[in-house]
């Protein structure tokens, strides 16, 4: 009776002695201790098949592995550039042979290297993959610098479910972001969304409120203010918006001019208690 390893497809028929098993057995154990190396199935099978041979061309090789020569030869190619297989070139053939087995430590030593330099890739590229990833319990932060693209993040409040709390120093701010914020305040009360200010009060808050409020019965309607007295040891210029699941930031000092947007439910949860503390006080 015969037997067919199926991994190597070798069929081998017990000898008197027993060899033929044992032989079997063996080349079992190395095609799997090669898998375990880190190589392929075909690989190793591949690789164990040119052990053997010696040396040979692709087609000796492929059929002794019972692979087809297409692929015997994209396995044999790779393998030489592993380094445990050389290969020359006899007139239009080309023979390869296994190199000595020792090769498989330089082999996954070479794993080892790069494997090291793509953990010291991946340490500079995380922080990017990070900010990128998202779960419910992530915050998410947008950035903007720039007259323009601060107005693009001011004008996301105009999507809010529910009302706005604003904090707000006009003075450095108004004169730097007056148009968008009059157009913001006429399309917010156009789709009648109510918004709570907090604002500092000083001469230009003062000003702008009344340019902006005066006789206007659907922008006052829809927009209440109470005003905080001025505290000389802090230096603000800008805008906070809290809304639905965010918190907008505007900074117009000469020298910032940006803006971000925090998407946290428990954050902008945060400001509004804090915010209806204040606004209550």
């Amino acid at each position: 009776m015969c037997y067919t390893i199926n991994t190597y497809s070798l069929t081998l028929c017990p000898s008197p002695g027993g060899r033929g098993t044992l032989v079997a057995t063996m080349q079992t154990i190395n095609l799997e201790n090669l898998k375990k190396l880190g190589l392929k199935p075909n690989d190793a099978a591949v690789y164990l098949a040119l052990l053997e041979l010696g040396n040979g061309t692709v087609t000796e090789i492929s059929h002794k592995a019972a692979l087809n020569r297409t692929t015997g030869y994209d396995i044999l190619e790779r393998l030489c550039l592993y380094g445990i297989v050389g290969r020359v070139t006899t007139g239009k053939k080309k023979i390869y042979a296994a190199e000595s087995p020792t090769r498989l430590r330089q082999f996954l030593e070479n794993k080892k290297q790069v494997a090291e330099r793509r953990l010291e890739d991946l340490k500079t590229l995380l922080p990017d993959l990070q900010s990128l990833y998202k779960t419910e319990l992530k915050p998410t932060i947008k950035f903007a610098e720039g007259k323009e693209q601060m107005e693009k993040i001011y004008n996301d409040a105009l999507e809010t479910k529910g009302p706005i709390y604003s904090i707000l120093n006009l003075k450095n701010y108004a004169e730097f972001f007056e148009e968008a914020g009059t157009k913001q305040s006429i399309e917010r009360a156009k789709r009648g969304i109510k918004e709570k200010v907090l604002s500092i009060k000083n001469e230009t808050a003062l000003a702008w409120h009344e340019k902006t409020y005066k006789g206007k019965k659907k922008l006052q309607a829809h927009t209440e203010y109470r005003w905080i007295e001025q505290k000389k040891e802090y230096s603000t210029a800008g805008e906070i918006n809290v809304f639905d699941d965010k918190v907008i930031v505007m900074l117009s000092r000469p020298d910032e001019n940006a803006a971000f947007e925090i998407q946290s439910q428990t954050f902008a949860d945060f400001l509004k208690i804090v915010f209806e503390r204040a606004w209550n006080g």
